[in-house]
């Protein structure tokens, strides 16, 4: 122990003892209860649009209520000398051989088109409709030379604005063409006829003179642009 008189022995520090050995790890405490979900944040931004899908293919059934509306064209390729007109139908109407193009059949039956040139729709609906023709009158061609006409029938009833007119000059014409274009409802199981309206026998001809394939002597295109439940 250091005297009174402070001898400088006694203020010397000692050294620095070994350090103890770490004691044991506590009990680990129970956790405390969950804590209130915080509010929801903001929306993100909307991510840019993916590229389209490949279109797929509807069932033939189901296509009406897809968006493919009843279409048809048939023509004519054989000759044919068309009877005047005839209030019995007789013999007056053109025949169809011939098609491009036909939505199916749950849209027309044309299984008699070749037979009685009748085409049988089967859905109803308003309908955009066309006949063309390539016809003269039939030798021999009487004096004065009388034009010949032809109209759309459905069911054995004039089809009002269908009917339009052709004119052969000369005995020796092949051809001349007329057009008619027309918009009209129609029922389903109605039947459409193109009939000859003139008192003139009229030929057909699908051979002219300085063509190098045979024409197209007559047709039809039907097109339905809105179908009625």
């Amino acid at each position: 122990m250091c005297n009174d008189k402070k001898d400088c022995c006694c203020c010397i520090q000692g050294p620095q003892g070994i350090p103890g050995m770490q004691g044991e790890q506590g009990i680990q405490g129970v956790p405390g209860p969950q804590g209130i979900p915080g509010q929801q944040g903001m929306q993100g931004v909307q991510g840019l649009q993916g590229p389209a899908g490949k279109d797929g293919v509807c069932n033939p059934e189901d296509c009406a209520n897809m968006g493919v509306l009843p279409y048809l064209n048939a023509y004519a390729s054989v000759a044919q000398v068309i009877q005047p007109y005839n209030a019995g139908a007789v013999a007056d109407q053109v025949k169809f051989d011939q098609q491009n193009a036909n939505s199916g059949a749950l849209d027309f039956d044309v299984s008699q088109m070749n037979a009685t040139g009748d085409i049988k729709f089967l859905k109803h609906g308003v309908y955009h409709m066309t006949w063309q023709l390539q016809a003269r009158i039939a030798t021999p061609v009487p004096v004065p030379v009388p034009s010949w006409s032809f109209g759309f029938w459905l069911n054995g009833v004039l089809v009002p604005g269908s009917i339009y007119s052709g004119f052969t000059q000369a005995p020796g014409d092949d051809a001349s063409h007329s057009t008619s274009d027309v918009i009209i409802e129609v029922k389903a199981g109605d039947m459409l006829r193109l009939r000859n309206t003139s008192i003139s026998l009229v030929n057909l001809n699908p051979n002219v003179t300085g063509s190098v394939f045979p024409i197209t002597i007559a047709s039809v295109n039907i097109e339905c642009l809105k179908l009625i439940p």
